[in-house]
C-alpha cells in the first residue's frame, strides 16, 4: 500500500471517529436534556415546525400594519370609498390623544380574544391590551407632569411615532413567538413519549410510558395540510389538552371597598365602568373543542406519517396483545 492510501485511509478513519464522537456527544446531551434512565435509548427527537406559530406572526404583522394606517397622512373627498372616509376620520380623532388608534386595537383584541383559536389566550391578549393603551398612557404622563409643572413626564417619551412603534412592537410579540416555539422539544425512546419545554426554567415537560397511552390520534388543519405538518396525541384518558375555553365575566359583583369606607357616586360609576370595559375586551365564548397543547402533545410536527408509524408499532409493542405475542413466539 502506497503511502497516499495509506494517509487517505488514515484520514477517512479519523473522520469516521469524529463523526461518531460527535453522534454519542449529541445523544449524550439529548438524555441529559430529557433526563433519560440507563437503559433508555431515544429513537427520534423532534421539534415543532417552523410554520407551527404562523397565526402568531400574523397577529404581529397586524399590529405593525394598524400602526402604518395610522402614519398615512389620510385626505378625504366625496369621490373616496369607504375605507378612506373611515381612516381619514379616525386619523384625526387619533390627532387628539390617539382615540382612534386606541379603538382599533381594542377592537383588534377583542375580536381575537372572540375567535377562541390558537391565538386567543390570555398572553396575547394582555400584549394587545399593552399595545392599545400605551399611547393614552403617555398622554397621561404628560398631564401628571403638567400639573406638577415639570417640563417632562415619568416616562422618557415625548410622543407616541407610529412606524417606529410598530416596528418595536410587532418584532417584540415575534421574538416572544420564536422563543416560545423554540422552547418545545420531543422525543419518542423504547420506553415512553416525552414532552419537554425549556422556556424560563429548563425541564419543565411530561413522560408518559407506552402502555398508559389509550389513544394515538392525530389533529390536522388548513394551515397544516398547506405547510406539510400534522398534531399527534397520545390520549391517556385524563382528558389532558381537551377542554372548555371559557372565561368567568363576573366582575363587578362585589364591593370594591371596605364597609367602613365611605365611596362617593362618582366612584362608583367609575368603578362600574371599568368593569364592564374589562368584562367586554376579556369575555370569550364558551365552546367545547379538542385542544391540542404545545406542552403535551407532538404539536405541528413535519415528518408525522412516520412518527405515527413509530408510535403506533412502539404502543403496539408495549400493549397487552404484544407482550403476548413475544412470549408466544419466545415459547414457540
Amino acid at each position: 500500500m502506497s503511502d497516499e492510501e495509506l494517509s487517505t485511509e488514515t484520514a477517512e478513519t479519523s473522520s469516521e471517529d469524529t463523526e461518531i464522537k460527535t453522534i454519542s456527544e449529541i445523544n449524550n446531551a439529548l438524555k441529559d436534556k430529557f433526563r433519560l434512565t440507563q437503559d433508555e435509548e431515544i429513537l427520534k427527537d423532534i421539534k415543532p415546525s417552523i410554520f407551527a406559530f404562523v397565526p402568531m406572526y400574523l397577529i404581529a404583522i397586524t399590529i405593525f400594519g394598524v400602526h402604518w394606517l395610522f402614519s398615512v397622512d389620510w385626505t378625504s373627498n366625496d369621490d373616496d370609498n369607504m375605507f378612506v372616509k373611515l381612516m381619514f376620520e379616525l386619523v384625526n380623532i387619533t390627532k387628539i390623544g390617539e382615540i382612534g388608534f386606541v379603538i382599533i386595537m381594542l377592537g383588534i383584541a377583542w375580536f381575537n380574544r372572540m375567535m377562541n383559536g390558537s391565538t386567543s389566550g390570555k398572553w396575547t391578549t394582555i400584549f394587545l391590551l399593552i399595545v392599545a393603551l400605551t399611547p393614552p398612557t403617555l398622554r397621561l404622563d404628560d398631564v401628571i407632569a403638567w400639573f406638577m409643572d415639570k417640563e417632562s413626564g415619568f416616562i422618557p417619551l415625548d410622543s407616541y411615532n407610529m412606524i417606529i412603534a410598530g416596528l418595536f412592537w410587532s418584532i417584540l410579540f415575534a421574538l416572544m413567538t420564536l422563543l416560545y416555539q423554540r422552547s418545545f422539544h420531543y422525543a419518542i425512546t423504547n420506553h415512553r413519549v416525552v414532552f419537554m419545554q425549556h422556556l424560563i426554567l429548563p425541564g419543565d415537560g411530561r413522560r408518559i410510558l407506552f402502555d398508559n397511552i389509550n389513544e394515538i390520534r392525530t389533529q390536522r388543519t388548513f394551515l397544516g395540510a398547506l405547510f406539510g405538518y400534522n398534531t399527534i396525541i397520545c390520549d391517556t384518558g385524563s382528558q389532558l389538552g381537551i377542554g372548555e375555553d371559557s372565561m368567568s365575566v363576573s366582575v363587578g359583583t362585589a364591593s370594591g371597598g371596605n364597609s367602613g369606607e365611605s365611596v362617593t357616586p362618582e366612584g362608583e360609576i367609575t368603578k362600574g365602568l371599568f368593569r364592564k370595559m374589562f368584562a367586554f375586551l376579556t369575555y370569550q365564548r364558551s365552546r367545547k373543542i379538542d385542544l391540542p397543547d404545545p406542552r403535551f402533545s407532538f404539536f405541528c410536527i413535519t415528518d408525522w406519517k412516520s412518527i405515527e408509524q413509530l408510535l403506533n408499532e412502539m404502543h403496539q409493542r408495549h400493549s397487552q396483545s404484544g407482550i403476548l405475542n413475544e412470549l408466544k413466539d419466545q415459547i414457540a
